[in-house]
């Protein structure tokens, strides 16, 4: 589906975002057939050629980004039985803790011994044939934007947050990484100028709090505005 892809060469996050074209995201991955934010649903979301894959992810408590939705383990692991103790957050446990962690049986038994994938093995994954939407759910910006540096694929990700003071850390460090801000409740002129002032290509705002002159405003001050979550064609 590749909106913005130039001949030879696999488009950036920014020519994506640019493009009038519909764009195709596959939400945590293929997730509606493979446990989502895993390997398995990003190489296989790749296969289908959307133009996004998007992921979430969280610092372990030694500071390791840790792709993961949910703040707590429980709901796509197996750590009450490994840890012996429920509600436990991703942030009290390092990496090498949350490694042998199975995250794939809660969904399908087929899929025991998927693990939580590290960030850069994420990137690598959907990186070979996609960009990715990161969306920061917690830890520091030059954490992400040193990852994008080092692995060089800065240009063919879109990092988006709901904390804009986040996002704005992001911009100073490199204002060229294209960046979301997410959102909800009245999208009014404030918001729509601190997006401005940030430097924010596109806003990510709940569904229900959007309206035709909100949107009619946001689009006159340059942003992109996307919604989340609408799941029925009417809406």
């Amino acid at each position: 589906v590749r909106a913005a892809a130039t001949e030879n060469a696999a488009p950036t996050a920014a020519e994506l975002v640019r493009s009038p074209q519909l764009l195709v995201i596959a939400h945590r991955g293929l997730s509606s057939r493979f446990p989502e934010n895993t390997l398995p649903a990003f190489t296989e979301a790749v296969k289908h050629g959307p133009d996004f894959v998007e992921l979430d992810y969280r610092h372990t408590a030694d500071g390791k980004p840790l792709v993961i939705h949910d703040a707590k383990l429980d709901r796509t692991t197996n750590s009450v039985s490994t840890f012996g103790a429920k509600e436990i957050v991703i942030g009290a446990k390092s990496a090498a803790e949350l490694r042998p962690l199975d995250a794939g049986t809660w969904f399908d038994a087929k899929f025991a011994g998927t693990h939580l994938p590290t960030l850069e093995e994420s990137l690598d994954a959907i990186l070979a044939g996609s960009c990715c939407m990161v969306e920061r759910k917690d830890g520091d910006a030059a954490t992400v934007v040193e990852l994008l540096h080092r692995k060089k694929v800065a240009s063919r990700c879109i990092v988006q947050a709901f904390d804009w003071k986040f996002i704005a850390d992001v911009r100073k460090l490199d204002p060229t990484i294209v960046t979301g801000l997410l959102g909800k409740e009245a999208l009014d002129a404030d918001k729509i100028a601190e997006a401005r002032k940030i430097g924010s290509e596109v806003v990510g705002w709940r569904y229900t709090d959007l309206n035709a002159d909100s949107i009619a405003a946001a689009h006159a001050a340059g942003l992109k505005v996307w919604s989340y979550t609408v799941d029925k064609p009417d809406e």
